[in-house]
């Protein structure tokens, strides 16, 4: 037997680092209760709509159904977004950082493995916030099963992408407020008319989600669907490399 073989520490397979860090999500408290609220909120919002009940939002407005209304039916993600973002800053609480590289000692591994648990937890999380309301909307109003279909993977198209994006943002700032903040602020800045250029606005993550579920906020915002889910895509590329780069070369 050689000496040495004896001595060297056992591999830590790729599958397994997954599997830790997808405990290490589904165990927070946090994903149990703010998938509990998005389901709830979802739901709530969903029988709302399917009910039939009209809006009035103004003189000489045609009313409209709830689901018209992008800004109010998107509203449930931001409480979905604390899963990502405290997968991803809770491992700067604690030293939790250090005991996860103690275990994994090649970052670059230990970030696409985190990212691939996130991915997953994220997927099975947002089908299960989004599309049972989905279903009761399209149920309710007669819509063809294709099209139901198609717009079930357009709310998870968005809440996962969100997702990525929120992730990144956490482990860029290392922190569960500022990221949530950043979000959050975003349509509501856009929402009081303060910035004054559409071209610029409507590649904002908040507002390319809307168009990526058929509600815009405004008409000089839409954006058609493959261009949305592109662009929440390129911000949500941009925040995951932002967010590597700082695990693999700050010190933990």
């Amino acid at each position: 037997m050689n000496p040495t073989a004896a001595t060297q520490a056992p591999t830590i397979r790729r599958r397994d680092v997954i599997a830790a860090e997808i405990t290490k999500i589904i165990t927070h408290p946090a994903t149990t209760l703010m998938l509990a609220i998005t389901l709830i909120a979802n739901m709530f919002l969903a029988l709302i709509d399917a009910s039939g009940v009209l809006f009035f939002t103004g003189d000489g407005v045609v009313p409209a159904r709830l689901s018209s209304f992008g800004i109010v039916m998107l509203a449930p993600l931001y409480a979905f977004l604390v899963i990502p973002v405290w997968a991803a800053a809770t491992e700067y609480h604690g030293a939790q950082l250090r005991m996860s590289l103690v275990a994994t000692p090649r970052r670059a591994a230990f970030v696409l493995a985190k990212l691939a648990a996130l991915l997953l937890v994220c997927v099975v999380a947002a089908a299960i916030a989004v599309v049972p309301a989905r279903l009761l909307i399209g149920t309710a109003f007669g819509v063809p099963p294709a099209e139901l279909v198609l717009n079930c993977a357009q709310w998870l198209g968005v809440y996962v992408l969100m997702s990525l994006i929120a992730f990144g943002l956490a482990g860029i700032l290392r922190n569960t407020v500022a990221p949530l903040g950043i979000l959050i602020a975003l349509p509501i800045v856009v929402a009081t008319g303060i910035l004054q250029w559409p071209e610029g606005i409507q590649f904002l993550p908040d507002q390319a989600s809307l168009s990526l579920v058929g509600t815009p906020a405004y008409d000089v915002t839409w954006l058609p669907p493959g261009v949305a889910a592109l662009t929440l895509l390129g911000w949500g590329m941009v925040a995951l490399t932002g967010s590597a780069i700082a695990v693999t070369r700050r010190d933990a």
